[in-house]
């Protein structure tokens, strides 16, 4: 599994124990969004049917088993989810119940890969159980999921977990630069652009591959902007008449409040880090430099109230307060008038 960017202690078990014929039948990974649980899970699916196990690097990208699986033509790895749906039905787990009696194609084995696996609804989690515990012996699963929390402890039991790693913004630059040309054409014309797009992407290469495309990173980019023009306004003139036109700029819609508002929580929290040193890590700041202009200007102690503010705004949102109303309390909790 070497062509896989970060995640060594994970790679390393999985071959291990795929080596020693040790592999669970059935297993969780779980990680933030584009983290590559799913790149991941299909490396697994090769390294299992890879024709040169016993050489020692596995996958080896380059038999004929693993090429088809990893091209998603092999018929035996069958990826179901959501379908952009918000919860896992309980027909897809009937689905799943059923098919596993078939036996596979070409491979030794059939192997499901479960994604959004914990957006299973409690009645398709329990229906999923059974087959779970006593699967055909060629049957595997992989589930994947963003918090394995809300899988039942039933289904954990029964299926260890792995955490994905997160992949340090110096790995992942190296990575995109190399496997996607739009990403060096960004970086050499649109440097800042580019460096926004790293941070936004929170350390995970599926999101970083997604945002190269405009379309996707144009509304991330219109929210990260408006956080930062909101830090900037709020601390170069601290008054509702320098402020209150940005209100505006928020969303009516609350999904859309939801991420404006975790975006400008986001930045107040690198601002306020880097009040205490320069050397803060920033998760929210491409530009350290002006995240130090911005935070000299104000009080550890105005920061403090600004980011309680802002969280208390997002609480209003969650419990569906009037967007206005809780926009103008925000600016009114933070001292803004």
């Amino acid at each position: 599994m070497n062509a896989i960017v970060g995640n060594k202690s994970i790679r390393q078990k999985l071959c291990s124990d795929i080596h020693a014929d040790k592999l669970s039948h059935a297993f969780i990974i779980e990680g933030s969004r584009g983290t590559g649980k799913h790149t991941l899970a299909m490396n697994v699916a090769a390294a299992l049917a890879c024709s040169h196990k016993s050489a020692g690097t596995i996958p080896c990208y380059e038999c004929s088993e693993c090429r088809k699986i990893l091209a998603g033509n092999s018929p035996d790895i069958i990826t179901v989810g959501c379908d952009g749906k918000a919860t896992f039905s309980v027909e897809t787990v009937r689905y799943v119940k059923e098919d596993v009696h078939t036996v596979p194609n070409d491979l030794e084995f059939k192997l499901y890969i479960i994604e959004d696996a914990d957006k299973m609804t409690v009645q398709a989690q329990n229906a999923f159980l059974l087959t779970l515990e006593e699967p055909p012996s060629f049957v595997r699963f992989i589930l994947l999921c963003e918090n394995a929390g809300l899988l039942l402890e039933t289904i954990r039991s029964r299926a260890p977990v792995l955490r994905t790693e997160p992949v340090d913004n110096a790995s992942l630059d190296e990575y995109i630069c190399k496997v996607d040309r739009r990403a060096a054409q960004l970086k050499l014309t649109s440097p800042s652009d580019y460096a926004e797009l790293i941070m936004a992407a929170k350390h995970g290469i599926g999101t970083a591959l997604e945002y190269l495309e405009p379309k996707s990173f144009a509304p991330v980019m219109d929210i990260r902007a408006l956080a930062i023009d909101f830090c900037d306004t709020a601390t170069s003139t601290p008054s509702a008449k320098a402020v209150i036109p940005l209100l505006s700029r928020f969303s009516q819609k609350r999904d859309i409040l939801s991420k404006q508002l975790s975006a400008l929580s986001e930045a107040v929290t690198d601002l306020t880090l880097l009040k205490k040193s320069d050397d803060a890590p920033l998760d929210f700041f491409a530009n350290r430099n002006f995240a130090i202009e911005i935070c000299d200007r104000v009080s550890l102690s105005f920061l403090y109230t600004l980011s309680c503010a802002v969280m208390d705004a997002i609480d209003k949102n969650q419990r569906n307060a009037n967007v206005r109303l809780l926009l103008l309390k925000l600016i009114s909790d933070a001292g803004l008038i």
